[in-house]
């Protein structure tokens, strides 16, 4: 073990847990409340009698496990190669086989057999057993039974129907993974199981355009990586996946490029829980987008992921290795400006892009430099979700979100919980925290649970170009109200101006909400009809609002950039009623 006086605090939300310690497998570091150690599937994670699973689960994933292996790896001190044994040996006796919430759900199972693969390899478990008594008898006494018993688990235990989204997934690369590297019972019909099983939901989860169909932008870096990580594995013991299967990961790459901004920030629609496959770091919040770019520029050799100032990192040296790293620095980077739109229009995903470089003047020895802007906005014309339940949608059709030069500046509020804090899941996930049209208070779909959506909109695309910069969208969210609701956007590209266009065809009298969401750094000022919005380290935006409309700034808003994180956050507001047809028209330009 390591020096009593020594810690490290390892990040779990907005906690943390000190992996240099004993850790308790059952306690929600968030609430201090303990959840029971009885029959795993009858425990109640679904309210906060426990506490927050969500926050137990994150310590169980055991993701700091590969940080240790790391730090024996770079370090050679055998007190990391100690640590790492002694966690497992804890973990399996304050865990018997479907006893305790750790048992409760097979992602999490999965999650821990792909740490432990990598682990395995960091640690070069195949050489030390054979040098070391000690560590060939853990081996067979502690590691080797935990392993079959997660990957009995995984393949007993599948995600079916409502839930077959990611969860699926991640059960399916956790146990290939598995059955590439141990002599699991049934190791090669696991194997062709959970092959035949990736092939498949790559396909089905993933539209051809590369968009990811439970409408979640944060998730994409966690779904991308299962499906990178089996084929990097794959790779390595010689195992191929098809060609479609390469050619889909690679519009899914494609895409998730596409969708963040010069800064690497995504779009937020949809849930965000922080959830990561690997996380070797140990360090303030990880952002995975930017990893993953470097790994699909290595796994594909291709240099259009390879942004300027993306750097090799500790999880990319897991994947590939020197040879990968080598591969990576060969490549030339992409050009700096990536001057134009973008649209997945069978999906519904659209994203308007502006970029220049400037030369810009120094000191007075006239040193110069570049300064890169950015005009961005993303707009959602797409379906609520995946599946029946379309759990980690929102119902947020024909919202949009601006940022300027690589900063938030209209948002969308993000996520923060889900079993917890009812009412501030009900707000998160609600039409009218995002930048969209409400309609009699209501929600654009029913929501039935905290991750439980009924009457699913559909959303449809009336035309676009990309060329001009138009899309025309609509929705059905409120047939029942009597209301149709459809939204024009036209970027005008020359002067950086956004005119957005919302017509209202109401069957009978109805309240119109219409809210322009404010990231929690910006300031505003309104004056009539006219709004401007300030950034730190952005061009300003002015707003032109429509002068049929009042609107007031309200300070009632939330902004949730991480899971189990929540601030404050100003939004410009206006109501009124609308009885027959309706137009409102809106610009936006960047100044």
């Amino acid at each position: 073990m390591s020096d009593s006086n020594a810690h490290n605090f390892y990040p779990i939300f907005e906690s943390s847990v000190d992996i240099f310690k004993d850790i308790d497998w059952h306690l929600d570091v968030s609430t201090g409340k303990h959840f029971p150690k009885t029959f795993s599937h009858k425990i109640d994670i679904r309210s906060d009698k426990y506490g927050s699973a969500k926050h137990v689960w994150e310590v169980n994933r055991q993701q700091f496990l590969l940080h240790i292996a790391w730090l024996y790896k770079t370090t050679g001190q055998h007190k990391y190669l100690v640590l790492y044994c002694h966690h497992l040996g804890m973990w399996r006796d304050a865990n018997p086989y479907l006893v305790g919430v750790n048992w409760y759900s097979n992602i999490e199972v999965n999650l821990r057999l792909i740490n432990w693969f990598f682990g395995w390899e960091v640690l070069d478990i195949d050489n030390l057993r054979k040098k070391d008594p000690i560590v060939e008898e853990f081996i067979a006494e502690i590691w080797t039974p935990l392993i079959c018993d997660h990957a009995d688990f995984s393949y007993n235990h599948p995600s079916f129907y409502s839930s077959a989204n990611n969860h699926l997934v991640a059960e399916y690369a956790g146990l290939f993974v598995a059955a590439c590297k141990w002599q699991i019972p049934h190791q090669k019909a696991r194997l062709d199981y959970a092959r035949k099983g990736l092939e498949r939901e790559i396909l089905k989860q993933n539209t051809p355009e590369g968009v990811n169909r439970e409408e979640a932008a944060e998730y994409i870096q966690f779904i991308d990586d299962f499906f990178l990580i089996a084929a990097v594995a794959g790779r390595r013991y010689g195992i191929k996946f098809s060609e479609a299967y390469n050619k889909r990961l690679h519009a899914m790459a494609e895409y998730m490029n596409a969708m963040l901004d010069m800064n690497c920030n995504y779009p937020m629609y949809g849930d965000g829980d922080d959830g990561f496959v690997l996380r070797p770091d140990a360090g303030g919040h990880f952002n995975n987008f930017k990893s993953l770019l470097v790994s699909f520029a290595t796994y594909f050799g291709d240099p259009s992921f390879k942004r300027a100032g993306l750097a090799w990192d500790e999880k990319n040296e897991i994947l590939f290795g020197q040879e990968g790293r080598r591969k990576f620095e060969a490549l030339p980077t992409a050009p700096a400006v990536r001057d134009k739109n973008k649209f997945f229009a069978e999906s519904g995903h659209f994203i308007f892009r502006k970029v220049e470089t400037t030369t810009t003047t120094g000191n007075a020895q006239g040193s110069t430099g570049t300064a890169i802007h950015e005009t961005y906005m993303h707009f959602d014309a797409a379906p609520l979700g995946y599946l029946s339940i379309a759990a980690h949608g929102h119902a947020d059709a024909l919202s949009f979100i601006l940022h300027v030069d690589g900063n938030p500046v209209i948002v969308d509020p993000g996520t923060f919980t889900y079993h917890t804090h009812r009412e501030l899941r009900n707000y998160f996930v609600s039409t009218l925290a995002h930048n969209t049209v409400c309609v009699n208070g209501k929600n654009q779909a029913e929501q039935a649970g905290p991750t439980l959506w009924l009457k699913h909109y559909k959303a449809k695309v009336i035309s676009c170009d990309k060329a001009q910069g138009v899309v025309e969208a609509t929705h059905d969210g409120y047939a029942s109200e009597g209301v149709s609701h459809t939204r024009r956007i036209e970027f005008n590209r020359d002067a950086e101006e956004f005119v957005i266009t919302d017509t209202l065809r109401c069957d009978r009298k109805s309240s119109l909400e219409i809210p322009f969401h404010l990231h929690p750094s910006a300031t505003v000022t309104l004056n009539g009809a006219a709004a401007e919005i300030s950034v730190p380290g952005s061009r300003r935006v002015a707003m032109e609002l429509d002068p049929k409309l009042i609107y007031e700034i309200r300070e009632d808003g939330w902004y949730s950039e991480h899971f189990g994180e929540k601030v404050p956050a100003k939004y410009l507001y206006a109501k009124t009623e609308c009885s027959g047809s309706a137009e409102f028209v809106t610009r936006l330009k960047v100044l």
